[in-house]
């Protein structure tokens, strides 16, 4: 089966290096859209935490920057690959 590469990769954007997460340091998982079952995937610490400001569940949770790649393969694991990429604070 052949899976395409995420848009961000294959248009080349401007890309940080790494992107900022959240975790529930209880059980290991991270941050997602229940309506989406897509992983919550902030650009910064700084865009991460505006959103923590107006989500209760964000408010549980670690925040920790990490590869693209690795933020790649914990979306695949968690959320089948899916995962929404946040630039700024809505």
């Amino acid at each position: 089966m052949l899976k395409e590469l995420p848009i961000e990769l294959q248009n080349r954007l401007p890309l940080p290096p790494d992107v900022y997460l959240f975790v529930n340091p209880l059980n290991g998982k991270h941050a997602k859209f229940k309506d989406k079952d897509a992983l919550a995937v902030f650009k910064d610490e700084s865009t991460g935490r505006r959103w923590e400001i107006v989500s209760k569940v964000l408010n549980t949770m670690v925040g920790y920057y990490c590869p693209w790649e690795e933020m790649l393969a914990i979306a695949s694991n968690e959320t089948g690959g899916k995962y929404e990429y946040f630039r700024d604070c809505g």
